[in-house]
């Protein structure tokens, strides 16, 4: 009786482990789908293109704020 009890709840946890196991597989399969790769692809190109021009943009200012700093200590002063 204690065999067949066990057999059970062995058998009860593998199909439960395989279920599980199946749903991995599946959502790991459609993630890796070339149309979900080419998408979050274009997605990280889309951000990185926006932090690189807003870094870019950033430098630009700063660099001509410290130019016109620079300019106005080298006007002669009246």
């Amino acid at each position: 009786m204690r065999r067949l009890v066990w057999f059970f709840a062995g058998f009860i946890v593998a199909l439960i482990g395989g279920g599980y196991a199946k749903r991995r597989v599946v959502t790991a399969a459609q993630d890796l789908a070339p149309t979900r790769v080419a998408q979050r692809a274009k997605v990280r190109a889309g951000e990185v293109s926006r932090s690189v021009r807003s870094r870019f943009t950033d430098a630009v200012h700063e660099g001509q704020s410290a130019m016109r700093e620079r300019e106005s200590e080298l006007q002669p002063k009246p």
